[in-house]
């Protein structure tokens, strides 16, 4: 009996880090797609703005997405792992569908 509660243990506490995961990473795409556009931080005013607004965004999700998979490999937490990396792949995309779906009915 003393050797299974441990490990229920250590499931539980898994599950818990994934949850946890899921929403920081939905956190930081959000603000990392606010201050692309200019809601957080200065607007960007020129085009050279722009683009570097949009470049260092993207150096921080690619740092972010390879920090945190190195991490929770390193860590040994597999569900997590498995949570931060679909969550930051598929949340641009989700982003994306909504934006052509939007496009469509309202252009």
């Amino acid at each position: 009996m003393s050797v299974k509660r441990p490990w229920g243990q250590a499931k539980l506490a898994g599950e818990h880090a994934a949850a946890i995961v899921v929403l920081g990473d939905l956190l930081v795409c959000a603000a990392l797609l606010l201050a692309s556009i200019g809601v957080i931080g200065t607007e960007p005013t020129t085009r050279e703005e722009e683009t570097a607004a949009w470049q260092s965004a993207g150096q921080l999700y690619f740092a972010w997405l390879v920090i945190g998979a190195t991490s929770f490999a390193l860590l040994r937490l597999p569900k997590a792992l498995l949570a931060h990396v679909s969550t930051m792949l598929l949340s641009p995309m989700a982003v994306f569908v909504l934006l052509l779906l939007l496009s469509s009915t309202f252009g």
